[in-house]
């Protein structure tokens, strides 16, 4: 098993500790003065001991460091014991400094200006793989064959446009076990400068809300979020079709929520809670789906890759759903509106700023805690424009296997 022994100075405990912690998150064993030390146990004879079992030292450079006799006298011993063979010493660069003599010939692990990156590298060196705090847990749907859409005779919420109910088959792929936060979608508005939820301030989400699906974010805004996030880990991330969406949240027997065909308002966050908000993701553990996914009753709304068409009450994509016929199409043109009232209804929503002229319609998914029972059901198919947004609208990802989750 890897033991990193960190040599650090006094005064850059809060660093020493911070990386320590993180690197037994990460299943390293660390040696750090003075947890390390035995009760009764010389210091001199602790830290000799700790330098022995340990196969890294790392040594945090800062100026207090090239201070401290106790990180020289760790360094100076670490790399008598690397020209032996016996173990690697890693310097990492934490604060501006002169680099010791003795370290100048080494390549450094920077953390001076992106922590996480740092504690990446430094995984990466130690053969350890660190997750980035804001890339989502992944879930594995099997590869097979699942019923989408409602069968009246079972559910008295049957709605037209989500019959008539029939087997699709899908590859294995990934779909995150929760909709984004708040926390992860924040790394995103930092990093980019996209534009922040509105009602975040400085660029933060609301203090204490940073377990709860992020809200007010529109299509757009979503896809924007899987292409940096696949630029940022390599790994192809987007939003999930609408057949990808279903099968997370019902596996495949065909069931009306999540747990099965019976309501439960114990199980998942609708407008029967009383909550009046966003709970954060995976408060509702009694309600996943079959293959372990949270939230997909209730809470927010999802956005999906698909598209439902140009007519708010009838979608042009039918079921049964056949990918191949455009709905999957991410760049679909601008569509010409049908009927009078419905132009003037798209016009009255283009002056108020909620919809750009000719836009196309995509499917949200879910339910949320605005609404009832009836609309919490997995197989529920709404739509919006895609420059809407609003606080009971979110999404989760998708990303097909191959990825290294």
């Amino acid at each position: 098993m890897r033991t990193v022994f960190i040599s650090h100075a006094n005064q850059d405990a809060q660093f020493a500790h911070r990386l320590a912690t993180d690197l037994q998150r990460l299943g390293v064993q660390v040696w750090i003065a003075s947890e390390s030390i035995r009760p009764g146990e010389g210091w001199v004879s602790a830290i000799e001991r700790g330098l022995e079992e340990s196969s890294h030292v790392v040594v945090a450079l800062t100026p207090a460091a090239l201070e401290s006799r106790w990180v020289k006298k760790e360094t100076d011993i670490a790399i008598a014991q690397e020209r032996k063979g016996l173990r690697q010493v890693i310097p990492l660069d934490v604060e501006p400094c002169k680099v010791p003599l003795l370290l100048s010939s080494y390549q450094m692990v920077s953390f001076r200006r992106d922590y996480d990156a740092g504690l990446s590298q430094l995984a990466d060196i130690l053969g350890v793989r660190v997750t980035p705090p804001f890339e989502p847990e992944m879930v594995l749907i099997p590869a097979g064959d699942f019923l989408m859409g409602s069968d009246p005779s079972v559910d008295k919420w049957a709605r037209d446009d989500e019959q008539p109910q029939h087997t699709l088959s899908l590859p294995d792929y990934y779909l995150a076990k929760t909709p984004l936060t708040n926390a992860q979608y924040a790394a995103f508005v930092q990093a980019t400068g996209h534009r922040q939820p509105e009602h975040w301030k400085d660029r933060k989400p609301p203090s204490g809300q940073e377990d709860h699906p992020v809200v007010y974010v529109s299509w757009y805004d979503a896809v924007a979020y899987c292409n940096w996030l696949s630029s940022v880990t390599g790994k192809p991330y987007r939003l999930p079709s609408e057949t990808e969406w279903e099968k997370g949240a019902r596996g495949t027997d065909g069931r009306i929520y999540p747990w099965g065909n019976q309501w439960d308002a114990e199980r998942c966050h609708t407008v029967e809670s009383g909550k009046g908000d966003t709970t954060p993701v995976g408060a509702y553990p009694q309600g996943a789906s079959p293959y372990g996914l949270l939230d997909m009753a209730g809470n927010v709304w999802e956005w999906t890759r698909s598209l439902w068409g140009e007519d708010w009450e009838e979608p042009s994509f039918k079921y049964p759903y056949d990918p191949d016929d455009g709905r999957e199409d991410l760049e679909a043109p601008g569509t010409v509106l049908r009927g009078w009232r419905l132009a003037a209804r798209h016009l009255a929503r283009q002056l108020s700023g909620l919809e750009a002229p000719g836009t196309v319609l995509r499917v949200m998914r879910g339910g949320s805690w605005r609404f009832s029972l009836d609309l919490a059901r997995c197989v529920v198919r709404s739509s919006h424009v895609p420059n809407y947004s609003y606080f009971d609208l979110g999404f989760r990802l998708v990303s097909p296997v191959g990825s290294d989750f």
